[in-house]
């Protein structure tokens, strides 16, 4: 036994150093010599699955996670088995498989934070949102330093453990209703917009959360009419007679201050006025 541990021990050496192929070669000899010894298979898958080849490094877990040969590894390795395991069915995008290798594995294993954390990232993949939140507040929680903040530790458990359990009710509900998916109400901004513009009409989407007097927060179309601005009249200005017998009128077009390369458009008459 002391020569398979130091054959081992070379292996790791390897894996420890980058070298990944040497190692992967070194266990697969290894394993041919010893095809019983679950140790040099957990390592070869676990060199298999850190060189980036999952689908190998799978059927190895499997072999191992079948009893009796999870029974002679080491006890340390036992929950390193099933997070390896669910982070291999994760990588290759079998989440609900990877979700059922968790929990199996914190039935054993409850306290070991690695594979509840490969447990919420399972949640999160088979879209149980919420209960993967509260998973990781609760991770969150447990993994924090000491610290004032600790006197409010107790409240927010109780507030989480208050938040799992009607979030499981809920689950239960939709499970007996036929239900397999979380279904959540949309949020009033991605439901529908709160205004649509149209040719010649504005659509308004009426929301009255706080006033009592609406009953319903129904659509209305309002016609908005848009004019051109009114032009401005022409002023007509009478100047003081010129004598006893006319007066002078001056007519303009209203523009205050023409252009300067333009003549004035204008023009003055005199009209007589009768004794």
């Amino acid at each position: 036994m002391a020569v398979i541990s130091e054959l081992i021990d070379s292996g790791l050496r390897l894996k420890q150093q980058q070298k990944l192929r040497g190692a992967i070669e070194h266990f697969r000899q290894l394993h041919a010599t010893y095809p019983e010894n679950a140790r040099i298979q957990f390592e070869l898958a676990n060199c298999w699955l850190a060189f980036g080849v999952p689908e190998n490094a799978l059927p190895h877990y499997r072999e191992l996670l079948a009893l009796p040969k999870a029974k002679s590894l080491p006890p340390k390795d036992l929950p390193r088995l099933y997070t390896q395991l669910c982070a291999t069915l994760h990588q290759l995008d079998e989440s609900q498989e990877a979700l059922e290798i968790a929990k199996a594995g914190l039935q054993l294993h409850p306290n070991y934070r690695p594979l509840r954390a490969w447990q919420i990232f399972a949640l999160e993949a088979t879209g149980a949102h919420r209960l993967a939140v509260l998973d990781a507040l609760e991770l969150m929680l447990e993994s924090l330093a000491p610290s004032r903040w600790d006197v409010f530790e107790d409240d927010i458990k109780q507030v989480v453990r208050q938040m799992r359990a009607r979030l499981e009710s809920v689950e239960t509900a939709q499970i007996a209703a036929g239900i397999s998916k979380e279904t959540a109400p949309l949020p009033p901004s991605a439901a529908s917009p709160s205004t649509e513009k149209s040719v010649g009409k504005q659509r308004i989407d009426l929301r009255a959360a706080e006033d009592t007097s609406v009953v319903d927060a129904a659509e209305h179309e309002v016609a908005v009419t848009v004019l051109p601005p009114a032009r401005k009249a022409a002023r007509r200005r009478i100047l003081p007679q010129l004598g006893k017998r006319s007066v002078r009128i001056d007519i303009s077009t209203g523009d205050d201050e023409p252009a300067a390369d333009d003549p004035p458009a204008s023009a003055a008459f005199k009209i007589p006025v009768d004794d």
